[in-house]
């Protein structure tokens, strides 16, 4: 039986559109999602998505088959977001912002009363720095090491981002639920 990935990554390194268009459309649903994290709006979701598949087809003869396709897309895409937040994010260069030392937590219960979809519009509202950073670490699981390198600030500053994007979540929760 014949991986239909495969033949699906063959056509694309052909430079065969309609092979190319099936991928875009595949990863399109899951992908757009991540990017709609980083831009906040679906106009720079879609720069930013557009930008990654560029860079998958340009670089598909790169991917070894070892492991899963998403999972080597999800990489491309998660690295122009940041590509694209280190453009249009204000990031304090180098300088290190001491932690408060008091870290934030937010009341499991307020998780019941408050969906996905809404904890996602008010991460969104987020100062821009602050969500991405925050995103880069909640959502993607990147260290603060990483997110230190990959935004080229200090890693107290990725600290400092996690625990305002938290204050500032919990102000936010509790605003939510009174109303």
């Amino acid at each position: 039986m014949t991986d239909p990935t495969a033949i699906l990554i063959e056509g694309c390194l052909r430079q065969d559109s309609q092979s190319q268009e099936q991928l875009y459309r595949f990863c399109y649903p899951d992908m757009i999602k991540i990017c709609y994290r980083y831009a906040g709006d679906l106009d720079g979701a879609g720069l930013i998505f557009n930008n990654a598949m560029l860079r998958v087809f340009r670089h598909l003869k790169q991917y070894k088959h070892e492991g899963k396709l998403m999972a080597w897309i999800k990489t491309i895409v998660v690295n122009c977001c940041i590509d694209y937040a280190r453009e249009r994010s204000r990031f304090r260069n180098n300088q290190s912002i001491e932690e408060d030392g008091d870290e934030q937590s937010i009341p499991p219960d307020v998780l019941d009363r408050v969906s996905a979809r809404e904890i996602q519009q008010l991460i969104r509202e987020l100062p821009r720095a602050t969500a991405t950073v925050f995103n880069l670490f909640i959502y993607e699981g990147f260290t603060h090491r990483q997110i230190s390198e990959s935004l080229g600030i200090a890693e107290g500053t990725s600290k400092w981002h996690v625990n305002e994007g938290r204050r500032l979540l919990k102000e936010s929760l509790r605003a939510f639920i009174n109303h």
